[in-house]
């Protein structure tokens, strides 16, 4: 029995608190469905029962009781392996080469914006967050975790803002995750619907609809979803083994680096990174590992990628809600000016370089290519894949295989990667002038690959179109010799 403040309950606090949050998310889901508003500006069902979980909590209303919440604090650090371990579980991994040469502006892109955020970050840390408002070397690493991690990123690497002494930056990138879901949807429909003008092309209520309906049809059904859980016991757990499989062989990985680096660093320094690292894009390789090991033994089919998917799904949204429910609006409140011109920056940056950069690293198709990466650079990646469905519908740029493509070789590193849980220990370690030239370095090299793709891709349409026109000239001259 558990008892609080006189009240008693019968229920484990694990299973009530999981009950509240599959009741909440059930009933937001549904009042999304009829509402035409949440429906025609594609806000995330989670994003809104995150708030409505906020807003009921002990920080607000106090409907939901503290014992609850405080139950949820603990799901966020725990989903976010589930959801990292099955991105690339049941996916074919293609070849280096393949995989360059169908991404290359694209990957170029993404790059460009996280590298980006992180200069960005770092220079207003410097020069106005950190001498203003006391706001710590870490402070520059804020817009890549919020914006382009996401709710997940950021609860991730709250135990990492602890040990590293700021547990307050987990909450302010919670909060500039939440900020820009919403400023994706807002400002990409906006910038949409002026493109689709001047191409007299109406973004108009019957596409909103398609792209609603392929909404909910490429998402999950927790009724259905129960009824697998019962159906299909053999393959739901299998699916359960693998993911905690590829937790499993992460962990083994994070273990190893951690004793690989105190045996090698222990007679010079005390300094230490792995053991900052959190699990979750160690429990990425480890996906990427089993998947291998699978294939290579010739039992890949044992892998049911719509299983797979919609675990991630679950966790996603579960995760996404605790997150939001449990950020603590006293931490954004107390660094207020911060969060704001973090916010601020990260949504400049991002649509400021949608307009300089895409037009010059995608000679062809720039819009559809580069409004993609900006909704999942400020929202996530089925942000960015909505957008690409409503300016390309019947997918006639190939946008989204170039994006999917991408994405496998971005995840592993930038947004929530292991460049983006190792950056606030380098901030910490060596200081914010050091990161910033590499950061410097690094928005260079990708600069520089984006634009060279950019004018190679010019010259060969020029090219094409040159040897098009020659091709018109000989035809003409060998009829007009046989006359």
């Amino acid at each position: 029995m558990y008892t609080q403040k006189g009240y008693n309950n019968l229920m484990p606090i694990w299973f009530e608190s999981l009950t509240v949050l599959f009741v909440i998310l059930i009933v937001v889901r549904h009042i999304k469905r009829g509402s035409n508003f949440l429906k025609r500006y594609f806000i995330p069902s989670s994003l809104i029962g995150g708030l409505v979980a906020l807003f009921f909590g002990p920080q607000l209303l106090g409907t939901i009781p503290a014992n609850i919440a405080a139950e949820w604090g603990n799901y966020p650090r725990f989903l976010i392996n589930i959801v990292f371990a099955g991105l690339f579980l049941g996916h074919t991994i293609p070849k280096p080469a393949e995989l360059w040469k169908k991404s290359a502006p694209m990957l170029a892109f993404g790059n460009t914006l996280a590298w980006g955020q992180y200069i960005i970050g770092i220079l207003l840390t410097l020069c106005f967050l950190g001498p203003v408002f006391g706001a710590p070397s870490i402070t520059g690493a804020l817009i890549e975790v919020g914006f382009e991690g996401g709710h997940g990123t950021a609860s991730g690497l709250a135990p990492t803002f602890a040990v590293l002494g700021w547990r307050q930056g987990a909450d302010i990138a919670l909060g500039l995750a939440t900020i820009s879901v919403v400023t994706a949807v807002v400002s990409c429909l906006i910038i949409i619907n002026v493109y689709n003008h001047k191409r007299r092309r109406i973004l108009n209520d019957a596409m909103i609809k398609s792209q609603q309906q392929k909404l909910i049809r490429s998402g999950y059904s927790i009724t259905k979803f129960a009824d697998k859980l019962d159906a299909n016991t053999k393959e739901v757990a299998i699916t359960v083994l693998l993911f905690g499989l590829s937790i499993v062989v992460g962990w083994s990985l994070q273990q190893t680096l951690i004793s690989a680096e105190s045996l090698l660093l222990g007679p010079f320094t005390n300094l230490r990174f792995f053991k900052y690292l959190p699990l979750f894009p160690l429990a990425m390789i480890g996906g990427i590992i089993v998947q291998l090991v699978l294939k290579f033994t010739h039992k890949a089919h044992l892998i049911r990628r719509g299983t797979i998917r919609t675990f991630c799904a679950i966790a996603l949204d579960l995760l996404i809600v605790t997150a939001i429910a449990t950020a603590s609006l006293s931490s954004i409140w107390s660094n207020l000016a911060i969060f704001i011109t973090l916010s601020l920056a990260g949504v400049i940056w991002i649509l400021s370089a949608f307009f300089f950069f895409a037009p010059r690293y995608f000679r062809r198709d720039w819009f559809e290519n580069g409004i993609t990466n900006v909704g999942q650079s400020m929202g996530m990646t089925a942000t960015g894949l909505l957008m690409n469905r409503l300016v390309d519908p019947g997918n006639k740029t190939h946008a989204r295989e170039a994006f999917m493509y991408k994405q496998l070789a971005f995840e592993p590193f930038m947004g929530g990667g292991i460049i983006t849980a190792m950056m606030l220990v380098l901030l910490s370690a060596f200081g914010q002038i050091p990161i910033l030239i590499l950061s410097i370095t690094c928005f260079s090299f990708w600069v520089y690959i984006g634009l060279t793709h950019g004018r190679s891709s010019k010259r060969k349409k020029r090219r094409d179109k040159q040897e098009a026109g020659l091709a018109k000239l000989a035809y003409r001259l060998f009829n007009s010799n046989n006359q």
